[in-house]
């Protein structure tokens, strides 16, 4: 799988939003939605997240956990298995494109 690395100056569009998870500033082609409650357990709500993070949060984390334990923001901002994560690649504020699609765990 080809990964695309953006950079800052992809990053002009007036459409950036800031990850509330890692909080870098992340063009809209760098941008996802992620159901706070997974779609598969009837969440609605959704938050934009930049697209490593919010693979990440699905690599890190079970449907289970996401719907039971992780289902805020805040919630999943207080989780060590995150922390680590938000260390790493908030040192990387202009490149997008690190993770690679896991198999969803089960």
């Amino acid at each position: 799988m080809k990964h695309h690395y953006y950079t800052l100056a992809a990053m002009e569009d007036s459409n950036n939003i800031q990850c509330p998870i890692c909080k870098r500033d992340t063009p809209k082609n760098c941008q996802e939605k992620h159901h706070l409650v997974p779609k598969a357990k009837k969440g609605k709500e959704t938050v934009l997240v930049c697209c490593d993070c919010g693979d990440m949060l699905h690599q890190l984390f079970t449907v289970k956990e996401l719907t039971k334990q992780y289902n805020t923001i805040e919630k999943i901002l207080a989780s060590d298995k995150i922390k680590s994560w938000i260390e790493w690649i908030s040192k990387r504020p202009g490149q997008f494109g690190f993770c690679m699609r896991a198999k969803k765990r089960r």
